[in-house]
């Protein structure tokens, strides 16, 4: 079985209730920020990626109730700049999840993006700034996405871009890419 030690890496991509990073990774976070007003959990610890043995997930990271109360429009999956549960839970606000993101990214050693929508402004920001550290990014567009949208710069400055059908589909191709793996 490969090893992937050493290799921690950070998700780029729309967030949804129950979306993609689900599927693939230890995306939860389980800590009460409801009585904390520091809330540093997040990027640390990282969490172990079942799929590849060594490697750890370090974000972003979602607060987690099952009812999806922290997911929502612009909310980053931990009700960015507003509470949740219908104001039962606090949200992080929103330059507290942009440091958290930025902090990760700058802990990570790979990114792996899955863009399957055209308006994942954010996700840009996020390619540009792995980009700016000599990060290893690996950019996996929908195949569905057409073939004129505007994201031909995020495939320009990414280690490797390719396409997909599914996230999933896009997340094997991966596997074999990392160092560690047997081609």
């Amino acid at each position: 079985m490969p090893e992937y030690q050493g290799i921690e890496i950070y998700a780029v991509g729309k967030i949804e209730h129950k979306g993609w990073r689900n599927q693939l990774l230890p995306v939860f976070d389980d800590y009460d920020y409801s009585n904390d007003q520091t809330g540093v959990q997040w990027p640390w610890p990282a969490n172990p990626i079942r799929d590849l043995p060594g490697a750890m997930y370090v974000g972003p990271h979602f607060l987690g109730d099952d009812h999806g109360c922290f997911h929502g429009e612009n909310t980053h999956g931990v009700a960015a700049g507003d509470a949740a549960c219908g104001g039962a839970y606090r949200g992080l606000t929103r330059p507290d999840v942009v440091k958290r993101c930025l902090m990760a990214i700058e802990q990570a050693t790979h990114v792996f993006a899955w863009i399957d929508k055209g308006d994942a402004y954010g996700s840009l920001v996020e390619l540009g700034y792995a980009r700016a550290l000599g990060k290893h990014i690996y950019l996996y567009l929908a195949e569905d996405l057409p073939e004129e949208n505007d994201l031909w710069f995020a495939t320009q400055v990414s280690s490797f871009a390719g396409r997909a059908k599914t996230a999933r589909e896009a997340w094997e191709d991966l596997t074999l890419r990392l160092p560690g793996s047997r081609l």
